[in-house]
């Protein structure tokens, strides 16, 4: 029988003969490794709810500029290849993108913002993005005020001042979706980016040729590649990425708001607990482990004579030096698996206790298969590991020398 299939059956047996001290060990492992993965599936839990919570929010990934600027094609070009921005598409001037609405069936004259946007809009969630000049997602508070549906028909009404002259302009575009109330509480509308760009055109006294409207300018094609824009709608790629950005265009003179001190608040909780998590980590597995390997190293002196006879009969100093290890993973690992299967079984209690607590929505506690089976695993390491030192004193060991004691 070679030493790798002789050296674990060894192991075995002699824990299985000194069954008494082997469980008092492995109960001792578990009862230190149950309240580290305890406290690992609160932090797991609260912090994946905290940050759910933020992420199915898109106001919480959005950057507002506070006040119009004149950012060029190549500022956009420039933050739009930055990898934490997700969403970004320029915005007309605020009072060149004010228009005034009415349905068909309305008598009310509404007058929203149009709010451009595009595939990958954040605030769309599942709704379909609008699409050229004829189409618009509402905000539910808008579609409620003008009495308006999906599938109907709006007609949009955009004034200008040309001299003494007052000027109007008309669009008619459909309903594709209507956005409910907790992503946007405002009158706005969103539209395709063209049809605002078209709006403030006319506004500026060019012609729309694709909406039939007439300007005392025609538009080029030059035109459009100097254009400047007075803000934008930009979202961040994730939660994480929200305060990086903002710090960056306020060093660019960009005065932005944002939320990411809602942000901040929740990755200093997941850091506070991760500290925390840590400390307890550090200080069960280091008593556990000494514990351990007092217990190892105790138990090579009482059973020298066992070890030298196993030198007599062939094996290598090395390989009876690995048994001290061997039994030290097998005490661990077993101890870390009592201690995974109490904690999962305890995982819906706690969640069903702590429902609701602090208003959040979700599970408080969070223990995945892959995260008790790398528990198990490093525990089964660090058994082994204690060991070691038992197995060095076993490698020096004398045969001649285990061989005199009782």
């Amino acid at each position: 029988m070679t030493p790798v299939v002789l050296l674990p059956i060894l192991a075995l047996r002699d824990l299985i003969h000194g069954w008494r001290s082997a469980l008092c060990l492995m109960s001792a492992v578990a009862v230190a490794i149950l309240p580290v993965l305890l406290l690992g599936g609160l932090g797991q839990g609260v912090v994946n709810t905290l940050i759910d919570r933020l992420r199915s929010d898109p106001r919480i990934l959005e950057i507002r500029l506070h006040r119009d600027l004149q950012l060029d094609s190549t500022w956009f070009s420039a933050t739009a290849e930055d990898p934490r921005v997700g969403f970004l598409l320029p915005r007309a001037r605020y009072l060149a993108s004010s228009v005034r609405m009415r349905g068909a069936d309305s008598k009310a004259m509404l007058e929203p913002r149009l709010v451009p946007s595009g595939p990958g809009d954040p605030l769309l969630g599942t709704l379909p993005a609008p699409s050229g000049l004829a189409e618009t997602v509402l905000t539910e508070r808008l579609a409620l005020s003008a009495g308006i549906t999906v599938g109907d028909m709006v007609t949009l009404t955009i004034l200008r001042q040309v001299g003494e002259r007052r000027e109007s302009a008309t669009a008619d575009v459909r309903v594709i979706g209507v956005l409910p109330r907790d992503q946007l509480q405002s009158d706005d509308i969103l539209v395709d980016r063209a049809l605002e760009t078209a709006v403030e055109r006319w506004r500026e006294g060019f012609a729309v040729p694709e909406l039939l409207w007439e300007g005392a300018r025609e538009s080029r094609a030059e035109d459009a590649a100097h254009r400047s824009f007075a803000s934008f709608r930009l979202y961040a790629r994730d939660i994480r990425d929200v305060p990086g950005l903002r710090d960056d265009l306020m060093r660019q003179g960009l005065d932005v708001a944002t939320r990411a001190e809602e942000i901040e608040t929740a990755l200093a909780v997941e850091a506070g607990l991760g500290w925390v998590f840590s400390v307890v980590t550090v200080l069960s597995v280091l008593g556990f482990v000494l514990t351990l390997g007092l217990h190892l190293a105790a138990a090579v002196l009482e059973k020298a004579r066992e070890f030298a006879l196993l030198r007599l009969l062939g094996l290598r100093a090395r390989a009876v030096a690995l048994l001290p290890s061997l039994q030290g993973g097998v005490i661990a690992g077993t101890g870390a698996t009592v201690a995974c299967l109490g904690a999962w079984a305890v995982q819906p209690i706690v969640n069903d206790r702590l429902a609701g607590l602090g208003g959040l929505e979700g599970p408080m506690m969070v223990l995945t298969v892959p995260n008790l089976l790398a528990a198990v695993a490093l525990t089964a390491l660090a058994g082994a590991l204690s060991g070691s030192v038992a197995g060095w004193q076993v490698a020096r060991m004398q045969v001649a020398e285990g061989l005199r004691r009782d």
